[in-house]
């Protein structure tokens, strides 16, 4: 007999990512369906899932540690995704630049209602807000520590605050993410170049324009 997503054989780890995976499942059902995150009842989650709401608490605070879970494991695939564009040298090229830009969409990308339901909390839940505000954080300092590193190596623009321009970048750059894995892909793929167009006039060309030439 096969055992039970929640079973008591399982560790507790095991058994409180199966709970939050089918409580994740009918919350983005729920927001697909028009429904807000601050208007889902937990007790209704719990009901669709499956689930009782002792078994809701034993692993969840409320429905914003739901999220704000899931929003860590994310962030952490965005990061990593990131890092593929943190690592570009002077060797890169703009098609480079854009294939590692295309990773980092892609790891937005799956689970825009539940993105959006996180920028949502944002406004009212501290933790969340708290949780975005980590996640940024490591975002700008990853993207100015590229900077700093470009601009010894001269493949970017040496007059760039690189703290400053790293964190315009990204904010803006999340705000964009945010619409753009909402819209059709067609219009995704237009909006990606021109976000790689963004980058690279910022950071890197003016650098090649001012390199000697041989």
């Amino acid at each position: 007999m096969s055992e039970s997503p929640i079973d008591g054989r399982w560790t507790r780890a095991g058994r409180r990512a199966a709970a939050r995976t089918r409580l994740l499942e009918v919350v983005e059902r729920r927001l697909r369906d028009g429904e807000t995150f601050a208007d889902i009842k937990v007790g209704e989650i719990v009901a669709e899932a499956g689930l009782s709401r002792t078994t809701f608490y034993v692993y969840f605070e409320d429905k914003a540690d739901l999220l704000r879970t899931w929003y860590g494991d994310v962030s952490s695939t965005i990061l990593n995704a990131a890092q593929v564009w943190w690592d570009l040298d002077a060797r890169a090229e703009q098609s480079d630049l854009r294939a590692a830009l295309a990773g980092i969409v892609a790891a937005y990308r799956p689970h825009p209602e539940l993105m959006a339901a996180t920028h949502e909390a944002i406004g009212y839940d501290h933790g969340v807000r708290q949780a975005v505000d980590d996640a940024m954080a490591s975002y700008i300092a990853g993207l100015a520590a590229h900077i700093e590193r470009g601009q010894v190596a001269g493949f970017v623009d040496p007059s760039l605050p690189p703290y400053e321009t790293a964190y315009w970048l990204q904010w803006m750059a999340e705000r964009g993410l945010h619409r753009m894995v909402r819209t059709e892909s067609s219009r995704a793929d237009s909006l990606l170049e021109a976000y790689a167009l963004i980058v690279w006039n910022a950071l890197y060309a003016p650098a090649r324009r001012a390199a000697p030439t041989e």
